[in-house]
């Protein structure tokens, strides 16, 4: 108990007592008012003030006198009720005009948190359509590739860029349009002529037996890359020559640009891969700039940097999107 007042002591009792008066005192007031009027009121006919002030005999009977009768009840307990029911009144209209603020504010609030949701949703479509516009800039730029190396409809070249122990398919491009499709967007670090190439920086399979072949190439490309066969007997494009390339920037592999075909011939000469080599080399900054900015755009990378786990729908609706 004796700790808990004087100045070291933690109690707030009094304080709060001191707030709970202080926001009650108009009430308070109304209330002792009514109190002392119904007092007065009920022994005034029959009090003869006259007759106690003749009694009294000296300074404090006449004090008590003045003070402890009927009609001062009345006077005072009307002052009190006034002061309380006025007071109440002013105080209610201040509440009422802060409740009024207070509603203008929540509505200029609403409207301010309306107007940034727009702004938000706005701000997001404008970077899908960059996102897309980008994408078909690599495409584009693809599909030029395509046309100077002399690319027919049995090759597929695509771009590939690293994020967090992963690769994301940037741009595709090919003449067939069954191997043009994206059904994943995703892709394991450690698996596959991307892999190699991302660690090697070049990766060139010239010796895989064509997929007609059977178990051949299930045996050969499951092997030498890591795939179970259940997951080649999936792939759209059944490859069997495959250039991949990393792409690096200031001496960081930061993606990987794979040129593929179902043909037994493509690459059979090195005049062919050196062709290709050099090809990206000459273009090794606007690969890299492409991937760059894919990095930059890509949302779900973005939410990544920024500790946001990728909503569990968006996954699923991504492993049901099929294979490579």
């Amino acid at each position: 108990m004796f700790q808990k007042f004087g100045f070291t002591g933690e109690s707030t009792f009094f304080m709060k007592l001191g707030k709970a008066f202080s926001k009650a005192l108009y009430i308070i007031s109304a209330a002792a008012g009514t109190i002392l009027m119904t007092l007065g009121g009920a022994y005034a006919s029959a009090y003869n003030f006259a007759q106690k002030w003749d009694a009294a005999a000296g300074f404090i009977d006449s004090t008590l006198c003045l003070l402890f009768n009927p009609i001062f009840a009345l006077v005072a307990g009307a002052i009190l009720f006034l002061f309380g029911a006025t007071g109440t009144y002013l105080d209610q209209a201040r509440q009422q005009e802060e409740l009024t603020t207070l509603r203008k504010e929540n509505e200029s609030l609403s409207r301010i948190k309306n107007t940034l949701n727009a702004l938000q949703e706005e701000l997001q479509l404008q970077k899908s359509k960059v996102s897309e516009l980008h994408g078909e800039l690599a495409k584009s730029w693809i599909m030029g590739a395509y046309k100077v190396l002399e690319l027919n409809n049995n090759e597929r070249v695509t771009i590939y860029y690293e994020y967090d122990e992963e690769f994301y398919l940037l741009a595709r491009h090919s003449k067939n349009p069954k191997f043009s499709k994206i059904h994943r967007q995703k892709f394991p670090l450690n698996q596959g002529v991307i892999s190699s190439a991302w660690q090697n920086e070049l990766c060139v399979e010239t010796d895989c037996p064509q997929y007609k072949s059977g178990d051949n190439y299930i045996s050969y490309f499951g092997a030498k890359y890591g795939y179970s066969a259940e997951k080649l007997r999936e792939l759209t494009m059944h490859s069997c020559r495959y250039l991949a390339k990393a792409i690096i920037d200031a001496d960081i592999h930061i993606g990987v640009i794979v040129f593929e075909s179902t043909d037994e011939n493509f690459l059979k000469n090195d005049d062919q891969i050196e062709r290709i080599i050099t090809y990206c080399d000459n273009h090794q900054g606007r690969l890299s700039k492409f991937v760059r900015d894919a990095l930059d755009f890509d949302k779900e990378v973005n939410l990544k940097r920024k500790g946001i786990k990728q909503p569990i729908e968006d996954e699923l609706m991504k492993e049901l999107g099929g294979t490579i």
